[in-house]
């Protein structure tokens, strides 16, 4: 059992039943391993949970700090500049409801920290493909 992928998976749920008011269309949530998108599927806006990484710290002689750490997709074609400005107000959106961390059933605390790159590589440009990778830091002990 991997506790990377119950996080992943839950925060997947979670993002997948919110109901998002900064776009007209609600976003697809997926959990996926490699998120791979054309300009077609990107019609309207996606968001990928992707398990990213563990980094293990030892606080004591029997136990270790995990910092789990989660990516988050989020992209849309976007031609114009109403429909960029739309995306960034979504990514912010998503940072928000991460950080409300309401959710009941959740495998960890709220997050640790969250990190959010817009438009990496300069993606406007590619193909007026607009994107933002959020990262999410979980923090448990074992």
């Amino acid at each position: 059992m991997s506790k990377l992928k119950d996080i992943a998976d839950a925060l997947a749920g979670e993002l997948d039943d919110f109901e998002f008011t900064s776009v007209i269309a609600q976003p697809t949530v997926q959990r996926v391993n490699w998120p791979t998108y054309d300009i077609e599927s990107m019609s309207s806006p996606v968001i990928a949970v992707v398990p990213a990484g563990d980094d293990i710290l030892r606080v004591d002689r029997q136990h270790h700090q995990h910092d789990y750490t989660v990516n988050v997709f989020v992209g849309r074609h976007t031609p114009t500049e109403a429909l960029a400005d739309e995306m960034l107000e979504l990514a912010e959106e998503v940072v928000d409801a991460i950080l409300d961390h309401s959710w009941t059933n959740f495998p960890a605390t709220s997050p640790q920290a969250i990190e959010i790159v817009i438009n990496p590589d300069d993606g406007l440009n590619d193909r007026n493909v607009w994107r933002a990778v959020i990262t999410v830091t979980y923090r448990t002990f074992r």
